[in-house]
């Protein structure tokens, strides 16, 4: 019986102290067990909850979403403090345009360089029968800025990626990553010696339709894992070109804080709005990102895809034979996309830049006579069957896409 009462009582004690700490949970997400020590018009000063006897730390008000109390009370933080007088002179103007390095044109001459050998085993073969696929190379618009004093963009074809576009994906859960899919992946490169922050929330890529893609995801995605399911909160995100509203490169929200209770266990991801790139690093602008969701040894993981590699799929080329080679320059070519990407050197975007480039489909020919000529091909093999070459090797963009029935 003593046993029992003595279990008892430790099992008080655990859940009192267990409840008996304040929880700040801060704009990006993050939740701190402290002890609120004191609350002033801009700071929250605290300390932590497991070193009582330590030094105090202080937090601007402005990054504190919530303070939940042990006892249950809460208070909830003004998500816009006042500006006061004397920060209004610095509040974020308009970006300007990025003007060329010097060394631009050569970049953009060299990845216009056309590759003759690339599809030379497809036209030797051509037939008179429609061609089911497409594949084809990218080019770059002349008036296009690839380098600026401070950032240098690069492309790359990826090996494997999500069968998925953004234009058709409607949720449904993917088997995770396929063999060569055609796609892409834009590359920035920081030319200088001090950080470069990109704003993910003004960087657009504009499609041949006058749609746009905006390359920060404002909408969380919580996965949840037991009988329950977890909940969440989104803050809000400030996206401001292209009328899309708020103010052009002004910083603020799109921070998820996610929920849970007893019987389930969640995890919420939020994508990152501003990325810093360190001096001389390298940051993939989009890539295809997918989430486990479910866990199948049978049938397979399941997976949520939550942000996209880069993809020509949806251009509308004319119909062709199979072996057919048809090329277009930049001022007739079926499919062109804009890229709009912004940065700053300072991470609040005092002050910016926007550099600006297009791609267009520049070579296309016709292929296969199936569905999918090659389905199981990583992108070593397509490049083969393409030239008829093995081992052969491109700095050509490869693009592809179905025609339109």
């Amino acid at each position: 019986m003593m046993k029992k009462v003595f279990a008892s009582c430790l099992f008080l004690v655990g859940a009192s102290a267990l409840q008996a700490q304040d929880v700040l949970t801060k704009r990006n997400g993050d939740e701190l067990q402290v002890k609120v020590v004191k609350i002033s018009a801009d700071e929250v000063e605290y300390k932590k909850w497991s070193n009582p006897d330590g030094p105090s730390y202080v937090v601007p008000k402005a990054e504190v979403f919530m303070v939940k109390y042990q006892n249950g009370d809460k208070d909830v933080f003004d998500s816009a403090p006042a500006v006061k007088p004397a920060e209004a002179s610095a509040a974020p103007s308009a970006p300007v345009k990025a003007a060329p390095a010097a060394d631009n044109a050569a970049l953009i001459e060299e990845f216009n360089r056309v590759d003759d050998a690339l599809f030379a085993a497809q036209r030797a073969d051509r037939k008179d029968k429609k061609a089911n696929e497409w594949y084809g190379t990218l080019g770059v618009t002349k008036n296009s800025v690839l380098s600026s004093d401070e950032i240098q963009v690069s492309f790359f074809n990826e090996e494997k990626s999500c069968y998925y576009t953004p234009y058709e994906y409607k949720g449904e859960p993917s088997s995770g990553l396929n063999y060569f899919q055609e796609k892409f992946c834009v590359e920035i490169l920081n030319k200088t010696s001090q950080t470069i922050y990109i704003d993910k929330a003004n960087s657009f890529r504009i499609e041949p339709d006058g749609s746009y893609y905006v390359y920060y995801n404002s909408q969380q995605t919580t996965v949840n894992q037991g009988g329950a399911s977890g909940g969440g909160v989104n803050l809000g995100a400030v996206t401001g070109a292209l009328g899309i509203g708020g103010a052009v490169n002004t910083l603020a929200g799109g921070v998820s804080v996610g929920g849970k209770n007893d019987h389930s266990v969640s995890t919420t991801y939020a994508d990152q709005r501003v990325v810093a790139i360190p001096p001389h690093g390298k940051m993939v602008l989009s890539k295809d990102k997918l989430i486990l969701i479910k866990t199948n040894s049978w049938s397979g993981d399941e997976f949520k895809v939550v942000e996209f590699s880069e993809d020509f799929k949806n251009a509308k080329i004319p119909q062709l034979q199979k072996g057919e080679c048809k090329a277009f320059d930049e001022t007739n070519s079926p499919a062109t996309k804009r890229y709009m990407l912004a940065y700053s050197t300072d991470s609040e975007f005092k002050s910016g830049k926007q550099l600006e480039f297009s791609l267009y489909v520049r070579e296309v020919i016709g292929v296969g006579t199936t569905w999918k000529p090659f389905v199981y091909d990583g992108l070593d093999e397509v490049l083969e069957k393409l030239s008829g070459l093995k081992g052969f090797a491109t700095k050509s963009i490869l693009v592809g896409g179905r025609f339109n029935r």
